[in-house]
């Protein structure tokens, strides 16, 4: 029980140690924390996460979000944002660190998704989500 409310404290971190590729076997904590993150109801919270980013891109107001969209980032990968989406939504698995990243780039308020960055920034970080989505690779 004591690890497992560790682990929901310290989900920020364990995300980040997930997405740059730390094994969830590597600790108590994140491989807790590795069981979460891939359940049919995150997935399925990433990919209304993810729609409501690509909405607030089209919508010139404050959106619902608590943090504004860089519209002109976000509709440039659109394309991009549209896949990670279907892929969340499929019945296919995900990778746990797949998952992480996808957790760790809506969590940045200072990330590409929130803020304006280089050029194609926020594509290819969706990219970089997409070819680290499948678990078997």
């Amino acid at each position: 029980m004591r690890d497992r409310m560790l682990a929901r404290i310290r989900a920020a971190a364990l995300d980040a140690e997930l997405a740059a590729g730390a094994s969830p076997e590597s600790s108590v904590f994140l491989a807790l924390h590795a069981l979460h993150p891939s359940a049919p109801s995150q997935r399925r919270l990433l990919a209304g996460s993810l729609q409501r980013v690509a909405a607030a891109a089209d919508t010139p107001t404050r959106s619902r979000l608590k943090a504004p969209v860089c519209g002109p980032a976000v509709r440039d990968a659109g394309t991009e944002l549209q896949a990670v989406i279907e892929r969340l939504v499929s019945a296919e698995p995900v990778s746990v660190r797949g998952m992480a990243r996808v957790r760790c780039l809506l969590a940045d308020g200072t990330g590409p998704i929130y803020r304006k960055s280089a050029p194609d920034r926020l594509r290819n970080e969706l990219r970089g989500v997409l070819a680290v989505m499948d678990p078997f690779a």
